[in-house]
């Protein structure tokens, strides 16, 4: 929003208890019926409505009753392969014990989504509506968050799926030789947060565990890089 419509920033300020902003404000338009297929986010979410409805299904963070895409997905967010309004329970039949919460979000209303809250988005009618992606403040107070509550399973399967995400590219081995620096750039530069050493090993770990690793690889390239490879998010502008 920044970008095409900096005249209106004003007119969605954001809020002082906004921590740390990581993304946005964005501006969505939607028409009528449009479906958004239930995922989740990686960040802490406000949705402001402007003009219309949309409603908002919030399902939790549970993994076992939403069906996520296969790691190795593309994307940022995580999707679920669950067509909620139309859920086929002969192939997803763990899908009827998820908890739903349901909402229609009015124009003045804004709703909070935590992150990796699994949640679906129908437009009512032509809406359109503001968003904005944020952490808790400090450079540790976030990911600290995340890996204590009941987040950390679908935080895992994310950074897994991101981990999967570059399995095929070039840079690989050199991500996993050099994972705790890689791991600790990546954490910078999505949400400008450091890990505790403790963190750090508990990702490291991981990962490790993920790809059948008992130690990490040497590095083909240690004699001629200064710098480890920052594990890359694929496929960001890949959309259903």
């Amino acid at each position: 929003m920044h970008q095409t419509f900096p005249e209106l920033e004003d007119d969605v300020p954001i809020p002082d208890y906004v921590g740390k902003l990581h993304l946005g404000p964005y501006m969505w338009i939607a028409l009528q019926g449009h479906y958004e297929f239930c995922h989740f986010d990686p960040d802490d979410n406000f949705l402001v409505m402007i003009q219309g409805q949309k409603r908002i299904r919030l399902f939790g963070c549970d993994l076992d009753t939403m069906y996520p895409n296969p790691k190795g997905s593309k994307g940022k967010t995580v999707q679920s392969q669950v067509n909620c309004d139309n859920p086929d329970m002969a192939k997803f039949p763990n899908f009827c014990k998820a908890k739903c919460q349901e909402c229609i979000l009015k124009p003045g209303e804004m709703l909070f989504i935590p992150a990796f809250w699994w949640h679906q988005v129908t437009s009512l009618d032509t809406a359109i509506s503001v968003n904005m992606f944020f952490g808790d403040a400090g450079e540790n107070n976030y990911l600290s968050k995340l890996m204590k509550s009941c987040q950390q399973d679908a935080f895992k399967y994310w950074l897994l799926n991101i981990i999967e995400q570059n399995r095929e590219c070039g840079s690989f081995l050199r991500i996993l030789a050099n994972l705790p620096s890689s791991l600790k750039a990546f954490l910078l530069k999505v949400w400008h947060e450091t890990p505790t050493d403790e963190q750090l090993s508990q990702l490291v770990d991981l990962v490790m565990q993920h790809c059948d690793l008992t130690e990490l690889p040497a590095d083909p390239k240690q004699s001629q890089a200064k710098n480890a490879p920052i594990l890359q998010i694929r496929g960001l502008k890949w959309r259903t």
